[in-house]
């Protein structure tokens, strides 16, 4: 599993840098994408047991589409035994204000080594962004683990952090070209009064 997250965490570094750089486009559009991270070093379940039976970890690289983040995730959930698991993730900004969004996220992925193998997730984040790429929150939800004979139901906790574009109010990613739109606006407010 280590080798796995650092191959990916390398694999997004070399991505990130060949396309940041090219995120922009000279008008304003909803569309604009960019690549972001996502990783919960710390997280739990409501298990019984050791607390090491009960960590839930994972590391989520992917694109963003306005509101609208879809990735592929990594994680684990137990430090105790090698339960493994990858996952088609999607992300919605629900709500902003100013520096904080709440986000809804729902998604679908594959336990290897166990016998409830396909995994649901639903989950909502609370999400303060620091700076202009780094923000950092708080995330609960359930995840849903379904196999032929048994059935399993995890609720858990957890904090994580991303990095990647700040997006508006309005969910559009804020950078170099909402920038210039604000000027455009605060030059046309001006220009009424």
């Amino acid at each position: 599993m280590k080798n796995t997250v650092l191959t990916f965490i390398v694999l997004f570094t070399f991505l990130s840098k060949k396309s940041f750089s090219q995120i922009f486009s000279k008008d304003f559009d909803s569309t604009d994408k960019s690549f972001y991270s996502r990783i919960t070093p710390i997280g739990t379940s409501n298990d019984a047991g050791k607390f090491s039976s009960r960590i839930i970890q994972n590391f989520e690289i992917g694109k963003t589409f306005g509101p609208l983040d879809i990735g592929i995730a990594f994680g684990r959930f137990s430090n105790a035994d090698s339960t493994n698991f990858a996952q088609l993730r999607t992300t919605f900004d629900a709500t902003q204000l100013g520096v904080f969004s709440s986000e809804f996220t729902l998604g679908v992925g594959k336990v290897f080594n166990s016998n409830t193998p396909l995994m649901f997730e639903i989950s909502t984040t609370l999400l303060a962004q620091f700076t202009k790429k780094i923000g950092a929150g708080a995330v609960f939800g359930s995840y849903d683990l379904i196999g032929e004979s048994a059935q399993n139901y995890k609720t858990f906790y957890g904090l994580f952090l991303r990095y990647g574009l700040m997006r508006s109010e309005s969910g559009g990613l804020v950078g170099r070209v909402s920038k210039r739109l604000g000027r455009r606006t605060a030059k046309r407010r001006k220009a009424r009064f």
